[in-house]
Formats: structure tokens, sequence, C-alpha cells
């Protein structure tokens, strides 16, 4: 099968850690341009991976005709401009998350792309882990009977890992937008997609920065309700007090318990709670290693047209207009109903 030719737009530590070495060793995807406004960055990570073609601007990558698909991979507030350029010269787009800043901006990359035939995923790598892809079908398959609570959240010992995602002119947010829309992703995917009916939400930033109008949360807490009647918790926080990094979703049934971080099933037998948990399926460091190359692997395959595509655009502007519910929640004290599209 001839190979995917990809770019790659913004090679800070995501593109350098996951993108780069995972896209170098994929049997259908080469390679072909790196992209970053540091061009002598660009320029040492084209040596390293022996990428001819390198750039300053984004937009001389997207002029490259040989080009059939790109990784954005820069600040969000750059998403829709360079999304929208990408879209415009015909290359299919995995976008790193979150997709935009808000939903209105998320909602004109949509519109867009729906008049294009390019594919277009939103990094979500949560639901390419190897243990939830086992507990998604552990649920799906009745173990623990109809779940009617999911508490998830993500709480990291270090304080915000780039400067930009604490500016909200730059992210739109704060912890939410960096870790929560990912457990929300993840959740909503593990039940199926149902449609979030209100959320509540509390954020807090911390002391030095509350008198500053461009702050952002450092905590957040969030309560989901379903149009199914289920309900979803998340709370999420840098620089938490941890002992270390916490990712955890916890899924509720009314015939047992299952949860991922670390993988762990109970199923009621006999009116009894047994522990039905398969054998560990590898180091949570090689989890979370597998998650990002199973989500690139199924992007460029899905370019391919061997799949359909996951993590869509479309979904990501669902998430978003749950987490535009989540902020308001959050700055007016109040219980707020999540807004759908009216042209749904």
């Amino acid at each position: 099968m001839e190979k995917i030719k990809v770019g790659v737009i913004g090679l800070g530590n995501i593109a350098q850690i996951i993108h780069l070495p995972i896209l170098s060793k994929l049997e259908n995807a080469q390679l072909v341009a790196l992209c970053d406004m540091e061009f002598q960055r660009a320029k040492l990570l084209g040596e390293r991976y022996k990428v001819k073609h390198v750039f300053k601007d984004y937009q001389d990558l997207l002029a490259m005709n040989e080009i059939d698909a790109v990784i954005i991979a820069t600040p969000t507030n750059t998403h829709k401009e360079i999304a929208t350029a990408a879209i415009k010269a015909q290359k299919h787009c995995l976008v790193e998350k979150p997709l935009a800043r808000t939903a209105k901006e998320a909602k004109e990359i949509l519109d867009v792309l729906n008049k294009s035939d390019v594919k277009m995923m939103v990094g979500m790598n949560q639901r390419f882990r190897p243990d939830a892809m086992v507990l998604k079908s552990f649920i799906e398959n009745g173990e623990i009977g109809d779940v009617f609570f999911v508490k998830c959240g993500w709480l990291k010992k270090n304080p915000v890992d780039r400067q930009w995602k604490s500016q909200k002119s730059v992210s739109g947010g704060g912890v939410f937008l960096d870790l929560g829309i990912m457990v929300l992703d993840l959740a909503l995917w593990i039940l199926n997609f149902p449609e979030a009916h209100s959320v509540s939400a509390v954020n807090f930033e911390r002391q030095a920065h509350r008198d500053n109008s461009s702050s952002v949360e450092d905590f957040s807490s969030v309560l989901v309700r379903l149009k199914s009647g289920q309900a979803i918790t998340i709370d999420t926080g840098w620089n938490f007090e941890v002992d270390s990094d916490l990712l955890f979703c916890n899924v509720y049934g009314n015939n047992g318990f299952a949860r991922v971080y670390p993988l762990k099933f109970h199923k009621k037998i006999n009116d009894q709670l047994v522990n039905v948990t398969p054998e560990r399926i590898g180091s949570l460091e090689d989890i979370y290693k597998r998650s990002y190359y199973n989500e690139l692997r199924h992007f460029i395959d899905a370019v391919a047209g061997l799949y359909p595509l996951s993590s869509t655009a479309k979904d990501a502007y669902e998430r978003m207009n749950i987490v535009d519910a989540i902020y308001k929640s959050a700055k007016t004290g109040k219980e707020v109903l999540v807004k759908r599209d009216s042209k749904k």
C-alpha cells in the first residue's frame, strides 16, 4: 500500500515525544515535512528524522502537493486558523486537543470541514488505551449491568507543563480544557455518547491570580447530568497534592463495578461482588505509549480508507458545547443546560 505522506505543524513536547517517533516507524506513513515558528528547532528535528522539507510558516508546508495529511500540534488559539487553512488545502488533519477554545470556534471549523471531503480527527488518546478498550468491551457485554454513574478525574502533582496553557487568551481555559476534556471524552465514549442535559461546576484559581481577568482555573469539579438519567463527575487539578499523577475512571453499574488506572472489574455472582479482573496488560508507561501509537495508526489507516474515522471534529464540537456550559456554570454558580445544535 502506498504510504500516507504526513507533515507536522508545531514541534513542541507532544510532537517530539509522541508524534515524530511514532510516525517515523509506522509502516504506512512517511514524514515528509516539519514546521515550527522556531525554525532552528525544526531544522534540528528535520536532521534527526531525515525530513528534507522544513518550514517556519505553515502555509509553505500546506502548499506542498505531495502531503496527504497534517498533524496540528500548536497552541489552541492557532487551531482555527491553521485547521481551516489545512482543510482548504485539502489536507486531512489530526488536531491535538482541544479542537478550539470555544464551541463557537469549533463550529466555525466544522462548517468549513463539512463543505469538503477532508477527514479531521481530534487527539483523544485515552480512547485508544488498551485497558480502556478492554473496559469498554466489558461494560458493553453487560458484565456490570446497567451503568448509572461514572466518577473520573486527572490530578497532576506538578504545575501546568506549558506556560501558554495558563494564558486564557491562548488556551481558552485552564485545567479543564487541558485535562478534564480528556476524561469527559473518555467517560462519554465508554457510555456510547449519551446526550448531556446539564452541568454544575466549580472552578478554583490560585490566590495570586484571582484578580487577573486572564487567569485560568487550577482545579475544577464538575457534575454532568445526562438525558439518559446517568451522571458523570470529573475532578481535575494542576499542582495538586498527590503522591503521583492520578488519572482514574470508575464505572458503576447495578450489577458490579469497573475501573481503569489500574484496570479492575467486580461483578455480582450469586449476589456477591467477585473480582474478575483479567491479567495485567502492560505497565502504565507502556499503556500510555500504546494509546498514542493506536491513535496515530488509526488516523493514518482512516486517511487511507481502511477504517471509519474515530474522534471526529463533530464529536469535538459536541464536547465543546459541554465545556462552554461548564465554564458558564463555574462563573455563575448555577446549573447550566447544555446547548444543542438546532440543525441536528
